[in-house]
């Protein structure tokens, strides 16, 4: 059931890949010893299948790579962890994270512009509507499928609604749910999903596009931020040298890496202390200068506000 699905698996993921499992649930295992992660699909309905994604990814190019499917395909994705990004055409992209909900036009959204913060957990929902359309018509006679992919070619190809309680509700217990009545859960879920967008397509998308231009900068200053830890910046001096508005600099930052420069360059600062500790070839005191810290005791308590513990507790 549904190998036209997963052979598309050989157009998108360059990486070397497995398919293993039977004819309902199948784990896509990317790169050799899941060094990339893995997706648990479940096929629902003729040309149906739902993915349970987490892949661990510094470089999305070593993976996937965008190549033409012949099919129609939509794709519903929600974002349980990290952030993830659409191409939208030749220069807009659009990021979602945590807790968002995204249903796009392969053709549109196929090109993967990246995982920002080089790790990704969700479930993705891949529908071909010329296969799925008339069995899901069969159960929901006012819901269809290729009606809701022309409506979207004809807008922007996507439509992504940001995380509240509505999807909370609608997403439900998808990510725990007992075995014994998965699959039937997930045909329930996936017909739920799909009247919720049918009835959403024409309100406004809550969604903040980025040039590719604006995307560069955004990098630049990320890799200017943790090329020295130890350096003081500030957002005057980044927004000047990369000819930004103090605000717009902010707000794209924030939109590609879901959190305030500042606060995302602390959290950067603790984490890489952390590996610096599991290393142990360092003190505690040149850890804590290292990362930019005046005083081993202000690190202590950034790093026992952030991590639950102090240094020296997390080295023993």
């Amino acid at each position: 059931m549904n190998e036209n699905l997963y052979g598309m698996f050989d157009k998108v993921v360059q990486s070397e890949f497995s398919i293993i499992g039977d004819d309902s649930k199948k784990t896509i295992v990317l790169g050799k010893n899941a060094e990339y992660g893995k997706m648990v699909t479940y096929s629902l309905f003729d040309g149906i299948i739902i993915a349970f994604i987490d892949i661990q990814i510094d470089n999305i190019n070593n993976v996937f790579f965008e190549d033409e499917i012949p099919s129609r395909l939509l794709q519903i994705n929600h974002c349980a962890k990290g952030r993830y990004s659409y191409a939208i055409g030749d220069d807009k992209i659009v990021y979602f994270g945590k807790g968002d909900l995204c249903v796009g036009i392969y053709d549109v959204t196929k090109t993967h512009s990246d995982f920002p913060l080089g790790y990704y957990e969700g479930l993705e929902i891949f529908i071909d509507v010329d296969v799925a359309n008339e069995r899901i018509k069969e159960l929901i006679p006012d819901l269809d499928l290729i009606e809701l992919y022309e409506h979207l070619e004809k807008s922007k190809g996507y439509r992504l609604v940001r995380s509240n309680q509505k999807i909370d509700h609608v997403i439900g217990e998808l990510y725990c749910v007992d075995e014994r009545i998965k699959e039937s859960y997930f045909k329930l879920k996936c017909l739920e999903l799909l009247l919720f967008f049918s009835i959403s397509a024409e309100s406004k998308t809550e969604s903040l596009s980025l040039s590719k231009k604006q995307v560069d900068i955004v990098e630049d200053v990320k890799n200017e931020l943790i090329g020295d830890l130890e350096s003081k910046i500030t957002i005057d001096d980044l927004a000047d040298k990369h000819g930004i508005s103090k605000t717009a600099l902010k707000n794209c930052f924030k939109e590609v890496y879901g959190k305030p420069i500042f606060k995302w360059r602390k959290e950067y600062k603790l984490d890489y202390a952390c590996r610096l500790l599991e290393d142990d070839e360092l003190s505690i005191s040149e850890i804590s200068k290292k990362v930019g810290y005046a005083s081993p005791s202000k690190f202590s308590q950034a790093f026992k506000e952030y991590v639950g513990c102090t240094p020296s507790e997390y080295k023993n």
